[in-house]
Formats: C-alpha cells, sequence, structure tokens
C-alpha cells in the first residue's frame, strides 16, 4: 500500500470511531427539568433525554397536597405561588379566619390536609392568576359527624362575577372519616381564575323540634388540589 493510500485508510478509520463514539455519548446526554420541592419551591433537575413521561409539576397537571405543612400551620397567601396557586378566605365566609394545616393526618388519604381557623365560618379561595383549565380537590370531613353539602364554584374572572361552572358533593350524618372528590372545567372561550369551597353542614339531634338542628357551615377540610395550567 503506498503512503497515500495508508494516510486516507487511517483517516477513515478515524472518522469511524469518533462517530461511533459521538452515538453513544448523544443517547445518555441528560436535559434540564424542573423538580418541585415539598416545600413548593423549583430547582433544576435533569432527566434523560427521549420520549420519557413528564416530570411531576410539569405544566399538564400540578397537585399541591399540603404534605409539607406542620400541624397547625398558618398557610401564607402566596405559599404556593410560584406554583401558579394563592390559598385565601373566600367572600362566603361567615366569620373571619385563617388556612392552616390540619392537626391531625386526615381526612382524605391519611395525610396533611388544609383547614380554617376557627373550622366553621370561614370559606377557601383558590386564586390562579395565570388561568388553569380544570381543577380537581378532595373535600371531607371527620367522623362521625354533621351531614355535609360541599359546593365548589369556578369563576372566570379574580372578582368572582362570572361563574362558569359548579360541582356539588355531600356526606351524610353519621358517614363515617372521609372526602368526596370534585371538579370543575374552564369552558372554550374562558380559563379559571379563581375556585371557592364551601359548605352546608347540619346536625340533626332531633326531627320533631327546631331546636334539634345545628349548623355548621364551612367545616370542612380540602386535600389534593389538582389544576391543569393554561397552555
Amino acid at each position: 500500500m503506498t503512503p497515500l493510500l495508508r494516510m486516507a485508510a487511517l483517516v477513515v478509520a478515524a472518522l469511524t470511531v469518533s462517530a461511533s463514539a459521538f452515538a453513544q455519548s448523544s443517547s445518555t446526554l441528560a436535559s434540564p427539568a424542573i423538580v418541585v420541592n415539598p416545600d413548593g419551591s423549583e430547582t433544576l433537575g435533569t432527566l434523560p433525554t427521549g420520549n420519557l413521561p413528564l416530570p411531576v409539576g410539569s405544566p399538564t397537571s400540578i397537585t399541591v397536597d399540603f404534605n409539607d405543612l406542620a400541624p397547625e400551620q398558618v398557610v401564607a397567601p402566596d405559599r404556593y405561588l410560584t406554583l401558579g396557586l394563592r390559598i385565601e378566605i373566600g367572600p362566603s365566609s361567615t366569620t373571619s379566619g385563617v388556612v392552616e394545616g390540619s392537626l391531625t393526618a386526615v381526612p382524605c388519604d391519611g395525610t396533611r390536609s388544609i383547614k380554617t381557623e376557627p373550622f366553621i365560618g370561614p370559606s377557601f379561595l383558590l386564586r390562579f392568576p395565570h388561568g388553569v383549565t380544570s381543577v380537581s380537590l378532595d373535600a371531607g370531613d371527620t367522623g362521625p359527624s354533621d351531614s355535609d353539602l360541599i359546593i365548589v364554584k369556578a369563576y372566570s374572572d379574580d372578582a368572582l362575577e362570572t361563574l362558569i361552572d359548579t360541582d356539588i358533593g355531600s356526606l351524610a350524618q353519621g358517614a363515617p372519616t372521609g372526602c368526596v372528590r370534585l371538579s370543575v372545567q374552564a369552558t372554550d372561550i374562558t380559563l379559571i381564575k379563581a375556585v371557592e369551597i364551601t359548605s352546608e353542614g347540619v346536625y340533626v339531634l332531633s326531627s320533631n323540634s327546631p331546636s334539634g338542628v345545628s349548623s355548621y357551615p364551612n367545616s370542612i377540610f380540602v386535600d389534593n388540589v389538582t389544576f391543569a395550567p393554561a397552555p
């Protein structure tokens, strides 16, 4: 083999080895991904490239389970704002109050949930500053207890003037500890900007006398708030 042919063969071999190494290394490259921590903060993590499921907390669906809260820890309205959620006391409240973590890990799935303080009177208001296409949540009570009629209303504006969807669930008097799953949807032309959660609690001690009926408005727990950000 002449020196010129020998040099050409070496060049071809070197290019073949380089291409093979590049192909192997490119298959293991990682792409950045946002990872949501339990406290609601976000950090930059990595995911392998390829056709893999989206990470938890991706824009397709975000769930706030409140497991980062301590018992009776007051929830600042902006605690979960980086996720697109703000939590307030609602306008349908019969008294003022604050939102806080539940004292014990009840009632929806055996983990921390949120409640109001005082427990009876204040309603929940969830705001979504950027708008969302759907909202689902668990709401319930410890039992056996009063009957609860739980109402979730979705609005397309911050002033709560335009109601676009409603869902209603109920727990019978004497029912064991538990929750119902409620959901509301945006329309084709409007997004959900706010959701208020209220309840009508009634305990009937005696059906023969009005004095045997007690009312407990807005006395529920809320957990596992899941929402889909606007695309």
